[in-house]
């Protein structure tokens, strides 16, 4: 195998590894950054990350798990990070009265250890929770924290932004839900194991495994600012919008501490765009955002992600690197292409100045300079870039397949792809087997040294997210993915939870739109629901489906029956099983009810029911390829 790393630039990779670990070379092997005073670091001597030099690891990405080290923060004299266990650090807040929890982690089980750790040094009750944004490792460890009964009791709030509950259901029972969790498996490495051909870390954390996904909504919303007294202690939330839209931060006023949530993104360049996926960014909101954060005098600055800051003048400096890093990319992505620059241009030319790439919370370890380049100019001008020969081009089987004959055909790509190779030009040789394995997904060949390839690649690169998907790819690659670890965005504790409204809605984006406008169906069904009197209403005509919070006009077809029913037919999960498909509406199912006299059809009869649900698909339990295409 190819070393990916020459050894005579051992010195200067290791000045770099200074820098970027512990934020100055003069705070010496200090666990924090900034002031040696205010924070008190105690570890349980854990690392759950790979943390071993290996020539087929990025030595800045090893030298990244080993800050990833178990324990709890003490930051001033009344908050814990429980760091080191999650994807996400939760903070506890220990007010005079009552402890405020900020950003549950991802799981239940470490959610629980996390509480576990922190009550060594507090007994006092949880009062509230702040839920900072709607990404899973901000909530779904919430029920590992507390019960709905310590909610609905009054005793525990739970703050959020008023469009996060929205926000949750936009990305897991509706709209572009299934394809983003199967990303975020390639993106996260959570289908990786963990070692030099794997995982090495999380970015932002040790990993983003989750085996338990729940949720408990919030019970207190804002939109702009909200000023609470929490535990015998005053709290300013604000929203933020940046790295998330519904992004809200926390300022303890008598503390001096400022918890910037997601806004800063742990000890990385942040995610202007995430590979897995997202609407854009917009990079001058989030500066800006950030700017509006400066103004508070903080003593302290702890993350979502990341180790604490202590020191105004540190964490002054955080805040404006991070912000500097930002516009200039920006900046200077808008610069060149009004210079007439393409996205394959614009990578080459915008590279972070040597002060900010080295800067210790700027690593490419997450986020990262060229895939956010790339997505500003698709974000600002959109995906044509200029040539027509593009605006419709030739399917790229087509091309494909035209490509491969004007090289003599498939053997002879293979045979190129094998010299590419051989002589470490890995790139090219994926790219070229590529397009033998359009044309033939079952030429293991082909897909085999792709993989090689991919893995050696992979090798090379600092930045998690890109290495993570590489591996994962040829693990696709190969057929040797294990898909019992994959995330479900669509757990039953959330699905529980949304409104009958929000799942309805989700059906929409399953309609077979050719076959039903083929067919010119028009048809309505309306829902009562008779234990809350709610009304519904769903609508196919020309390839769509119409919901209405309203009883209908005219109804082909009526069902009555209860909250309860309703959502038995729904839900098609055992409690706790993340696997299990969970926003089903199954026809079968409904039928059962029918017959066991806990739906009542009013108008229209089975046949007609029948009718209605066969242009709406079942929910996919198939994994689909993302790289064998």
């Amino acid at each position: 195998m190819k070393m990916p790393f020459n050894l005579k630039h051992t010195s200067a990779i290791m000045i770099a590894i200074s820098i970027l670990s512990y934020g100055s070379l003069s705070h010496g092997q200090q666990y924090w950054h900034g002031d040696s005073s205010g924070v008190e670091w105690f570890p349980t001597g854990k690392n759950l990350t790979y943390t071993k030099s290996d020539e087929r690891i990025h030595p800045l990405l090893t030298e990244h798990s080993r800050k990833m080290d178990q324990g709890i923060f003490k930051v001033g004299d009344n908050a814990y990070m429980a760091y080191g266990y999650a994807l996400t650090s939760p903070v506890f807040v220990d007010g005079p009265t009552g402890v405020i929890i900020i950003d549950p982690p991802e799981d239940v089980e470490k959610a629980k250890q996390t509480l576990a750790a922190f009550r060594k040094y507090s007994n006092k009750p949880i009062v509230a929770i702040m839920y900072s944004h709607w990404h899973v490792d901000h909530y779904a460890g919430v029920r590992g924290y507390v019960s709905d009964e310590d909610v609905e009791s009054g005793n525990v709030k739970i703050i959020a932004h008023d469009t996060f509950l929205d926000t949750v259901i936009a990305s897991s029972s509706g709209g572009d839900g299934p394809i983003i969790g199967a990303r975020v498996d390639y993106s996260l490495g959570t289908l990786l194991d963990l070692g030099p051909e794997g995982r090495i870390n999380g970015g932002l954390g040790p990993d983003f495994e989750s085996n338990l996904i729940t949720l408990i909504p919030p019970t207190d919303v804002f939109s702009k600012e909200l000023d609470l007294e929490l535990g015998g202690l005053k709290v300013h939330f604000e929203w933020v919008p940046s790295e998330a839209s519904d992004e809200i931060i926390a300022w303890f006023p008598d503390l001096k501490l400022l918890h910037t949530a997601e806004v800063v993104q742990g000890e990385s360049f942040p995610n202007l765009h995430t590979i897995r996926g997202s609407k854009y960014r917009e990079p001058e909101r989030w500066f800006k955002t950030i700017d509006s954060m400066r103004r508070f005098p903080a003593q302290y600055m702890m993350s979502s992600h990341g180790r604490p800051v202590s020191g105004v003048e540190d964490v002054a400096n955080v805040l404006t690197s991070y912000r500097d890093a930002i516009q200039y990319v920006f900046d200077q992505t808008i610069r060149y292409m009004n210079l007439g620059y393409l996205p394959d241009e614009l990578v080459q030319v915008v590279t972070l100045p040597k002060e900010l790439a080295e800067h210790p919370w700027l690593g490419d370890f997450y986020g990262g300079v060229k895939h956010s380049v790339r997505q500003i100019y698709v974000g600002q001008l959109g995906w044509f870039e200029g040539d027509p020969t593009f605006l419709d081009p030739l399917n790229n089987i087509e091309a494909s397949k035209r490509y491969i004959k004007l090289m003599g055909g498939q053997e002879n790509v293979i045979s190129e792809a094998e010299k590419a190779t051989a002589q470490g030009d890995h790139q090219w040789s994926a790219e070229l087997l590529t397009h033998v394995i359009r044309l033939d997904k079952n030429n293991m060949t082909a897909r085999q040294l792709k993989a090689n390839n991919l893995r050696e690649i992979g090798f090379t690169l600092m930045n998690n997210n890109w290495r993570n998907w590489h591996m994962t790819s040829a693990l696709e690659l190969e057929g040797k993915l294990d898909y019992s670890k994959a995330i479900n965005l669509q757990a039953p504790d959330l699905v529980k939870v949304f409104p009958l409204s929000a799942i309805f809605e989700g059906l929409r984006f399953r309609v077979d739109g050719q076959r039903l406008a083929k067919d010119k169906v028009n048809m309505t069904l309306g829902i009562t629901i008779s234990d809350t009197k709610d009304e519904f209403s769903m609508t196919l005509r020309n390839g769509v489906m119409e919901f209405i919070e309203t009883k209908p006009a005219n109804a082909d077809i009526q069902l009555t029956l209860t909250t309860a029913t309703l959502a038995s037919i729904l839900t098609n999960s055992p409690a706790g099983d993340k696997h299990s498909p969970s926003l089903h509406a199954p026809i079968d199912k409904l039928h059962a009810a029918i017959e066991n006299e806990n739906v009542e059809i009013t108008i229209g009869g089975t046949d007609d029911l029948n009718k209605f649900f066969s242009y709406i698909d079942a929910p996919n339990t198939e994994k689909f390829s993302i790289t064998l295409k």
